[in-house]
């Protein structure tokens, strides 16, 4: 082990799970993670280091503090807890230990992202704009508006091929996690049709620009829709609304609502499916004059577009 020089070993090194007893310098000099791992723990640190410095005032609890855990991934050793506490050493704001207990964890790459995205929230949420863009230029996209071309559509994908955020969706899903890179080809188009009408990121969110690539993969002519609404073009008519001023006026509503973020944007999503709906009807129709937008369920509309575009059965999709 090259990395890692092992003491008071328990269990062998091909062993899923081990403890060693290890020089504290050693440690300190293992990469703080992979990605934006060490990043975005120091931003994490900022909300936590408190509870370290006063965990520290017990000395009871030193052997508490001195135990840190490390991922073995294809060889190479990298920190996953202690990174807080990395810092509070650096600063001398904690007695530095001479050794610590360390906790070894065998783990598949899958398996330590999964785990440091719990473990550092903010994490996930950068690692998924930096892959998005990292997509965006292999792919060759170039995107003008702000709604598109800084990244954040990681959630909106989920909705538009899972049906519900990431965080709400139950395990079997997650255990096939959406290949961001794919599901950004698999979009490339409708992306690139959306970015031409400058979507306001103000009306856009997650939930309406889930609907707009679920509903362009299936109805392009519908971009018609998308562009009225983002120039507030809405109408009315004898005290009803058009589908595109029902739209606005929920969007309004919904922002005084209490709701969780992922239900509510699965909401607007389904709302915004509701909406479509009643547009194609055409502005002759009874229907497309509505007194109240309600939900449709858009779970239907997810299996036409993955067969149009023929992703039906890929798991990761």
């Amino acid at each position: 082990m090259e990395r890692l020089e092992i003491s008071n070993k328990i269990a062998e090194d091909n062993e899923p799970v081990y403890f060693v007893k290890e020089d504290f310098n050693d440690w300190f000099t293992l990469p703080d993670g992979r990605g934006d791992v060490k990043e975005n723990a120091i931003k994490y640190a900022l909300k936590t280091e408190k509870k370290w410095l006063s965990l520290a005032k017990n000395t009871s609890l030193n052997d508490y503090i001195a135990s840190v855990d490390v991922a073995l991934i294809n060889g190479c050793y990298y920190k996953i807890t202690g990174l807080i506490r990395k810092g509070l050493w650096e600063k001398e704001l904690l007695p530095k230990p001479a050794s610590l207990t360390v906790c070894v964890y065998s783990l598949e790459q899958s398996a330590y992202d999964e785990l440091i995205s719990t473990l550092y929230p903010i994490s996930l949420k950068n690692r998924s704009q930096e892959n998005v863009l990292a997509c965006y230029q292999r792919l060759g996209l170039s995107f003008n508006s702000n709604r598109l071309k800084h990244g954040y559509i990681t959630e909106a994908i989920n909705i538009a091929l899972r049906g519900e955020p990431r965080a709400l969706q139950d395990k079997r899903s997650l255990r096939n996690e959406i290949n961001i890179d794919k599901a950004i080809e698999v979009f490339k188009d409708e992306l690139t049709l959306i970015d031409t009408i400058n979507p306001d990121p103000k009306l856009f969110s997650t939930g309406i620009l889930a609907a707009a690539l679920l509903m362009l993969s299936i109805e392009p002519q519908t971009i018609e829709y998308f562009s009225r609404l983002n120039k507030l073009q809405g109408e009315t008519k004898d005290e009803r609304n058009d589908p595109v001023e029902s739209l606005l006026r929920i969007i309004e509503s919904m922002k005084k609502k209490s709701t969780s973020e992922g239900k509510f944007q699965v909401e607007l999503c389904a709302k915004t499916m509701r909406a479509i709906q009643a547009w194609n009807t055409g502005a002759d129709n009874d229907k497309y004059w509505l007194k109240r937008l309600t939900s449709t369920d858009f779970l239907p509309d997810i299996r036409k577009m993955k067969s149009i575009k023929d992703i039906h059965g890929i798991k990761d999709l």
